[in-house]
């Protein structure tokens, strides 16, 4: 009838009511909070409780600890939230097909947006990462950096701040995924072909090509990302046989 309760640590409360302060804007990024004994006094814990507390929060990039100059609210970012984010993604691995779900609808609407809104400078930015990921091709690279580029500077020229943020968290779930399909023979010159028809449709201000390039695109990406997984997930002896029967396209040529 009954749940049994929760005993939590006192570190783990102090870590609670500070979150939760920060989280309804009781205290804003860049306050610095009281000295340590004022603020265990305050809270009622020990300091030492109080310093374990303050470690695990700057772990989690909710404060930032100056040496000597105290401890501040800090400006939570994608790197402190994708860590936990990356281990579910390892852990389930209908969340990662769905991530690339999402992926496909988030992008496709970015494409749109940056077709109405990107700025010349935008545009610039757009068609320098393309010229990026060529450099990085024939340097003997994957392209991946310059791949990850184009898909953050669209988002940026849709003029959605959420966009940007949900695009670079999304991408960075599956880098290790995006780089196995970018080693596919032929693969990233594919790719640079489906960034410049995706680049001139934004360029020309189309919406609409603009949308239906990049769905093309990431639909590929999408069916070559499965099937990484599915080849990674497969029995060894699966993968051999798989192997033995393939025949892989040699590789493209840059355009």
């Amino acid at each position: 009838m009954f749940e049994q309760l929760q005993h939590k640590r006192i570190y783990e409360e102090v870590v609670d009511m500070i979150v939760q302060r920060i989280r309804s804007g009781a205290l804003v990024v860049g306050q610095r909070f009281p000295p340590e004994r004022i603020l265990a006094e305050e809270m009622g814990v020990s300091r030492t409780s109080l310093r374990e507390a303050l470690r695990a929060l700057e772990s989690m990039g909710y404060i930032n600890s100056v040496p000597g100059g105290g401890n501040y609210v800090n400006s939570v970012s994608v790197e402190h939230v994708l860590p936990p984010l990356s281990a579910m993604v390892a852990q389930d691995k209908r969340l990662a097909r769905d991530i690339i779900d999402v992926r496909l609808h988030l992008e496709v609407h970015m494409a749109e947006l940056a077709a109405k809104n990107a700025t010349r400078q935008q545009l610039s930015q757009i068609y320098g990462a393309i010229l990026n990921m060529q450099s990085e091709i024939e340097e003997g690279g994957n392209g991946i950096q310059g791949d990850n580029q184009f898909h953050l500077e669209i988002a940026g020229a849709s003029q959605n701040r959420a966009f940007a943020i949900i695009s670079e968290l999304v991408g960075e779930l599956l880098t290790e995924s995006r780089k196995a399909t970018l080693d596919i023979p032929g693969q990233p010159a594919k790719t640079i072909e489906d960034h410049l028809q995706i680049f001139e449709a934004i360029r020309d201000g189309s919406p609409e090509r603009a949308a239906a390039a990049m769905e093309a695109h990431l639909k590929k990406a999408q069916d070559n990302l499965l099937k990484f997984r599915e080849d990674r997930e497969a029995p060894s002896e699966t993968r051999e046989e798989t192997a033995a029967t393939d025949n892989p396209n040699p590789a493209g040529q840059l355009p």
